[in-house]
């Protein structure tokens, strides 16, 4: 039995365990006893949901693995043939060769080299030159000049990317909508919601109306690219030396979960001065609950539908929130006394849903509590993520001698595209 299967039918164990404590606590007359039921209750499900985790997150690792051999597999003869030969005097165009087994091995070997561009052939130092790229934060951080690092190989950047993506929802491209561009000159990102305008009756022989009430109101937002870079972490010489070790793996590893983690909580709460403005930020209250430590069922349903129906049936409309307050929307039912949300099937890695749309779990968000936004709900495709190229690495080497100093460096923005299209809960004070 694989590792993943093995994990997610425990997972499925603990999840048909935990439900019977609930019915248990549900059916309890004594207060104690029931108390004591729903905490093995969230005991059984927080080593569920542990369990879960550690299976997504080798199902991602699994599928990036596969992806990137099958790719390295389909490109590697193109990508040989397509190369012109190499000299000292070679003239490389920008970018070039970034997704070649060629550059990937000169990348591995400038690491090994300890970033020490002398230590390795001209032929490799051509093509990290070639994909070397420039910051300037003038823009955005009022600093001067600009910095810079060697871009990462595609493989690599995708690996990144992937592993971001398990730190939090928002650089995820199934959730949100994702704008990769090559600079990073300011995108403007029009605005429209045009969702009350319809028709109107014509009779025959009349002029069409002119009175501006068909007038469609057009706003607008730049999307910029705000620069974030991980602290230096220190990368063993023998793991750079050492063919044997997946580095990408390492690396992605070693960069992602920092970078992830700031990336999801700008683009879920950030404010929009000096940092991307957040979906919660920029999203309209649908619904005040009339507590600011538990919510109702009722209450859920009138986030549902404070959306406007068009915004509530895209492939990337669900809901968002703390896991905090997953667990207790997890002890919510209905009038027939069925719960409300569905765990799905972990075997199978189908998500949780909460009034059939996909539920998914947002640490940056807010917990049940006064003056709180714990619940989001609406279409996240309608949320944009732009980000600038790919991931970049620099490296220090005798600060940090034998070993290596390692720092990451991403670039993005985000905004809502459609007023209206994600709403809150809110708690009153």
């Amino acid at each position: 039995m694989s590792k993943i299967k093995e994990l997610r039918e425990e997972a499925k164990r603990l999840e048909t365990e935990a439900r019977s404590k609930l019915d248990a606590a549900g059916a309890e007359k004594d207060a104690d006893k029931a108390a004591a039921f729903e905490a093995e209750f969230d005991s059984l499900m927080d080593r569920r949901d542990s369990l879960v985790k550690q299976a997504d997150r080798l199902e991602r690792s699994d599928e990036a693995r596969r992806e990137m051999e099958e790719i390295e597999e389909r490109g590697a003869r193109e990508a040989r043939e397509s190369r012109r030969p190499t000299a000292a005097s070679d003239s490389f165009a920008p970018g070039a060769h970034a997704d070649s087994d060629e550059y990937r091995e000169a990348f591995r070997d400038m690491l090994a080299a300890g970033g020490d561009l002398s230590a390795i052939p001209q032929e490799a130092r051509d093509m990290l030159r070639a994909n070397f790229a420039k910051i300037d934060q003038r823009a955005q951080a009022g600093a001067t000049g600009a910095t810079g690092g060697f871009t990462v190989p595609t493989t690599l950047a995708r690996e990144i990317n992937i592993a971001m993506a398990a730190y939090g929802p928002m650089w995820d491209e199934d959730v949100a909508t994702v704008m990769v561009t090559g600079d990073g000159a300011p995108i403007v990102l029009p605005k429209i919601d045009d969702t009350a305008g319809e028709t109107a009756a014509h009779t025959e022989g009349n002029s069409l109306a002119d009175d501006g009430s068909g007038d469609v109101t057009v706003t607008k937002e730049d999307l910029l690219a705000y620069t974030r870079a991980t602290p230096w972490i220190t990368w063993s010489f023998e793991l750079a030396q050492d063919s044997g070790f997946s580095w990408e793996a390492i690396l992605a590893r070693l960069i992602a979960k920092r970078a992830g983690r700031k990336a999801n909580t700008e683009l879920t709460v950030g404010t929009g001065v000096g940092q991307p403005l957040g979906f919660m930020t920029a999203s309209v209250e649908g619904k005040l609950a009339a507590s600011n430590s538990a919510l109702t069922f009722d209450e859920v349903i009138d986030l549902f539908h404070s959306v406007d129906p068009a915004y509530r049936m895209g492939p990337k409309v669900g809901f968002q929130m703390h896991d905090q307050t997953v667990k207790h929307v997890r002890k919510l039912k209905n009038a027939n006394g069925d719960y409300i949300w569905s765990d799905g099937d972990v075997t199978r890695g189908v998500p949780p849903t909460l009034l059939g749309k996909p539920a998914r779990f947002n640490q940056a968000m807010d917990q049940i509590g006064a003056s709180k936004k714990p619940i989001a709900f609406g279409d996240f495709g309608e949320f944009y993520v732009r980000k600038v190229g790919s991931p970049m690495i620099g490296i220090a080497r005798e600060k940090f001698f034998p070993n290596l100093g390692i720092a990451g460096v991403v670039r993005y923005d985000g905004g809502i595209g459609t007023p209206g299209a994600i709403k809150h809960l809110a708690t009153p004070a």
